[in-house]
């Protein structure tokens, strides 16, 4: 019987015999592997002072690495698109005219067929809806009664409807002649501030869902044909709307009629032009001012983005963009970022007021602001506000509001506008529009930082500080797995196979 002594030295041995394949195997994927340094830290032919040193080196090369190949992931996740110059330029007619809208600078016309009252309680109704334009109502100081109208509900009885169209400046009054080329065209009414007209707008049914609410009698237009947000017209051909771009002039004449000043509201005796995006409505904050008994020529300038259809695929958060349908919006058929604003004010004022103002998208059981009422006017102001704050990330989100984020349009055609003055015959007013270019260079989206960028990228930097490849990754693969795999595989095969052959 051996001694105690060797039978601890026999578990002791029994023990390293376990570590040794382990040891043995690490110590050849070292020598063997393509990664460098690795074969300098093992060897009984250098010093623990030399694997030091190696040892170091090998940290501060990955730690380096690390670093780098972080800083390329943030690039590709965070800017994977740039925006530069389009190779080739983009011809006239291959864009849509602008959409024109004519807005009055007034509100409501006296000479109308409906009579305010004050003490008539038929018309309190018709007061109600002359709030939800006004700023102020003329020669009145009876505050008790106004307060009444700070907001508005939307019922049939009301006519609402009804009573802008009655009420507003008629497109005759002061629109003598619309000529596109040498074609007389017409205009259809549009509600924003006030009621406006519109030439070469999509038709309501194109850019708003059925839940928006827009009045039977606004916003009719052409139906859209052979045209798309995204990809333009499907052919070459003269009858598509909306009407091409060209390089004729539209010719606008206005008969503006000084009796006209008699307004029912607060309001200026100007006119304002809007040239905007057919699929867009217009900003009533981006308008030109139509000089009176002047002829206005309105040089246009049409600013283009396109973006490659490689990045269609990217989430729009890396795009820093969005096609036109793949973001849903409550209210509109087309995405863009103006639409997108427009239904984000609505909401943070219906949220913060109770009610929204007549020119933003609503639905139909939504109330009406009534602009009579100081405290509403300082809460749609607040509103407005308070979302310029939120999305900008100027303010803290308290309330947990959600934000709308509108991104820019992959695809947007913005229109630029410089105006050349001139005196006209018999001190009439005239407007024309026309591009001065036959093409114009575009601003092209494209991918700055793909996937094959990133790994190519990734490899050469790992390459350069440590000597990795893909040939390392199956090194490390074979020693940490399959070496072990097949050794398993050959020793069951001997220990197999002589009971196979008998």
């Amino acid at each position: 019987m051996p001694p105690p002594e060797e039978k601890e030295s026999t578990k002791i041995k029994k023990k390293c015999n376990c570590l040794e394949p382990v040891r043995d195997n690490v110590s050849d994927f070292m020598d063997a592997t393509t990664i460098h340094g690795f074969k300098y830290l093992i060897g009984n032919d250098r010093t623990i002072f030399e694997k030091i040193l190696w040892c170091a080196v090998l940290v501060a090369s990955f730690y380096t690495c690390s670093l780098m190949v972080k800083s390329t992931w943030q690039k590709w996740q965070e800017n994977p698109t740039f925006i530069g110059f389009g190779q080739t330029p983009v011809l006239l007619w291959q864009i849509p005219f602008p959409a024109v809208t004519i807005c009055p600078g007034y509100l409501l016309n006296k000479e109308s067929n409906y009579t305010f009252s004050f003490t008539v309680d038929n018309d309190n109704w018709r007061v109600g809806n002359a709030s939800t334009v006004c700023d102020a109502y003329d020669g009145t100081n009876e505050d008790e009664f106004l307060t009444e109208f700070d907001t508005m509900d939307f019922s049939e009885g009301q006519k609402w409807e009804e009573f802008l169209l009655e009420t507003t400046v008629l497109r005759s009054q002061f629109i003598k002649n619309l000529l596109f080329g040498s074609k007389p065209t017409s205009m259809s009414p549009f509600l924003s501030k006030s009621v406006c007209y519109s030439f070469n707008m999509l038709d309501r049914s194109s850019i708003l869902r059925d839940v928006a609410h827009l009045g039977s009698d606004f916003g009719n237009q052409n139906s859209t044909s052979c045209w798309s947000f995204d990809e333009g017209y499907c052919k070459r051909n003269e009858s598509v709307y909306p009407r091409r771009a060209r390089a004729t002039e539209v010719k606008l004449e206005m008969n503006l009629n000084s009796e006209l000043n008699k307004v029912a509201c607060m309001g200026t005796n100007e006119y304002y032009i809007h040239l905007h995006h057919p699929g867009e409505f217009p900003d009533a904050n981006n308008r030109i001012l139509i000089e009176i008994k002047k002829k206005n020529e309105i040089i246009i300038k049409p600013e283009i983005t396109i973006t490659s259809e490689s990045l269609r695929n990217l989430p729009p958060s890396r795009k820093k963009c969005v096609f036109s349908t793949e973001r849903y919006l409550q209210f509109y058929k087309i995405y863009t970022q103006g639409n997108c604003k427009l239904e984000c004010l609505a909401n943070y004022t219906l949220r913060n007021c109770g009610c929204v103002p007549h020119e933003l998208p609503h639905t139909k059981t939504a109330k009406l602001c009534g602009k009579f009422n100081s405290t509403t006017v300082e809460c749609m102001s607040e509103a407005e506000g308070m979302m310029d704050e939120l999305e900008s990330g100027l303010s803290k989100n308290y309330l947990n509001l959600p934000l709308c984020k509108c991104l820019p349009s992959c695809n947007s055609r913005n229109y630029d506008a410089k105006v050349k003055l001139s005196n006209s015959r018999k001190n009439k007013t005239y407007v024309t529009l026309q591009f001065k270019e036959t093409e114009f260079s575009v601003m092209e989206r494209k991918e700055l930082f793909g996937d094959v960028d990133f790994w190519a990228s990734c490899g050469g930097i790992l390459g350069l500080f440590t000597g990795f490849s893909t040939i390392s990754l199956a090194e490390i693969a074979y020693f940490l797995l399959f070496r072990w795999l097949f050794a398993w595989i050959r020793r069951l095969w001997k220990i197999m196979r002589p009971n196979m052959l008998t």
